[in-house]
């Protein structure tokens, strides 16, 4: 299986389009996962998903492989996000928020159900409140699992703010979601 970097050169050498369609394949559900928690709409996340994959193929020239293609990518990503988040500051646009998908089966019972689905509002509510930058902190380490080193890479400062903003994040996150959390 050859490397996303090697994928990236043989597209630069050949302009092979299955290099493009394999990078498209590893990092899609990546891109989307990081872009979801930032925007909470899942249409809006497949807008800018596809956003960002144009972006990236039409600027794989740019990718000079000082860093690892994915963390390449998913900083576009996240700007992508940061950007469309600070356009909707300056003109607001009223959405709501999806209401979750339930299937309920026969052995849940309609209180959990119904908790379950108040705690889900409560934590995107708690995710839309925090800022981008705190926002984003939760979803690079605490969603996706990313080392802080490279979260703090992907966002462009030093891991000392990324830790700052991951534990304030957390503090803010925990302070909304009190009276959901058990002691």
């Amino acid at each position: 299986m050859r490397s996303d970097e090697q994928l990236v050169a043989c597209y630069r050498d050949s302009g092979q389009g299955e290099a493009l369609d394999e990078l498209t394949e590893r990092h899609l559900g990546g891109v989307w996962a990081m872009i979801y928690p930032m925007v909470l709409d899942k249409n809006l996340a497949d807008d800018l998903t596809q956003e960002v994959f144009l972006r990236a193929f039409r600027g794989l020239a740019g990718f000079d492989g000082r860093s690892r293609f994915s963390t390449w990518l998913y900083r576009m990503a996240m700007n992508t996000a940061h950007g469309f988040l600070a356009r909707q500051r300056r003109s607001p646009v009223d959405f709501r928020a999806e209401v979750p998908d339930r299937c309920q089966s026969s052995s849940e019972r309609p209180e959990s159900v119904a908790m379950q689905g108040e705690l889900e509002l409560a934590v995107e509510a708690g995710l839309r409140d925090l800022s981008p930058k705190l926002r984003a902190a939760i979803v690079l380490i605490a969603l996706e699992r990313l080392e802080v080193g490279e979260a703090a890479r992907i966002e462009g400062c030093a891991k000392t703010t990324m830790y700052w903003r991951l534990h304030e994040a957390r503090r803010r996150l925990k302070r909304r979601l009190k009276g959901h959390l058990r002691p």
